[in-house]
């Protein structure tokens, strides 16, 4: 147990650089044998997750854990060994100690925070934007769900409330409940908070007229399956709340809004929390840090389809959030302007 917590510690430290001193490993763990540190870190070597460079007489690491997971991913999840919900991969978070940006919230600061971008977005006066947010978010996400509605019928929708007759009728509402459910975050950024209750009204709105009365506001009670994972949720009701009331305690304690984002959108997901349209409800709700804090608001436009598929799989299978990590950044860096 104890070495493969020293496992672990070493490769969440490399996770945490772009490339980690030999030096600096031996630093950080002054209590354990340097014998020790050398052979987990050739066992992470062997597991694919680190490569070890040399310049010079200076030894470093650097983690290749995306490419661990694309390699996992690639096998047919019937032949992944079978996961159930991890109770440790919430309680191990420490609000403001852990963090799951780690040094790629540096990004963030210098494309972003250090050009004095975000200090003063004005929800209340950039309504072009806002009309861009709505149109981008709400295709995009809709269109990660299958949904066939280009971006320009998308648009004449949100705009004119022109439907494209040729669309099934489910799609359709599935963009609009997209537009509305973001424009109730914007419309009440001041009043929401980050309870039960805000995170059953988005759901709410994004299920209404799609799907049966019964499920509406109720965490679920019964089992579901995920389609080509090898993940089985929690399927005690109690069990169920008892996490979530433990997500939002611990989602209410961070600090960092955009380390909240990434929070919502690794765990909402997981918890499985309603009978469906999770993830839907994880990519709206993550705007709420943003919004509530008068910053950019995150749209997944330009995220591919397979790129947020193994990034969902490797939180459900693997408990990584590294793939996620990189979309939200990448992505909300690439869109930046677009929304000022």
């Amino acid at each position: 147990m104890k070495t493969n917590t020293t496992l672990n510690q070493i490769f969440d430290l490399i996770l945490s650089k772009e490339e980690t001193p030999y030096n600096l490993i031996i630093s950080k763990f002054p209590n354990i044998a340097e014998s020790t540190i050398t052979r987990n870190l050739n066992k992470l070597i062997t597991e694919w997750k680190i490569i070890k460079n040399k310049i010079w007489k200076n030894t470093f690491y650097k983690a290749i854990w995306s490419d661990f997971i694309l390699n996992y991913l690639n096998k047919p999840f019937f032949e992944r060994e079978k996961k159930s919900y991890n109770f440790d991969f919430l309680m191990n978070y420490k609000p403001n100690q852990t963090s799951f940006l780690w040094e790629k919230y540096k990004v963030i600061q210098e494309k972003y925070l250090n050009q004095n971008i975000l200090s003063t977005y004005d929800y209340k006066q950039n309504l072009r934007a806002i009309e861009n947010l709505l149109i981008d978010l709400s295709f995009s996400s809709s269109k990660l769900e299958w949904n066939t509605y280009s971006y320009l019928d998308t648009e004449i929708l949100i705009k004119y409330n022109s439907v494209a007759e040729w669309k099934s009728q489910v799609e359709t509402q599935m963009i609009l409940n997209h537009k509305n459910a973001i424009k109730y975050i914007i419309d009440n950024r001041k009043e929401i908070n980050y309870t039960k209750q805000e995170f059953q009204n988005i759901h709410y709105l994004l299920w209404k007229w799609l799907l049966i009365e019964d499920y509406l506001w109720k965490i679920r009670t019964s089992e579901v399956s995920i389609w080509g994972s090898a993940y089985t949720p929690l399927d005690n009701k109690f069990q169920l709340e008892e996490q979530f009331e433990i997500f939002l305690d611990k989602l209410n304690q961070i600090k960092n809004p955009f380390e909240q984002t990434l929070f919502i959108l690794v765990f909402i997901p997981y918890f499985q929390i309603f009978m469906d349209i999770n993830k839907r409800t994880s990519r709206i709700s993550a705007n709420l840090p943003l919004i509530k804090n008068w910053l950019n608001p995150f749209s997944f436009l330009q995220i591919k389809d397979r790129d947020y598929i193994n990034a969902i799989l490797a939180i459900y299978e693997l408990n990584d959030v590294n793939l996620m990590k990189d979309l939200f950044v990448d992505n909300y860096i690439l869109n930046l302007k677009r929304y000022i």
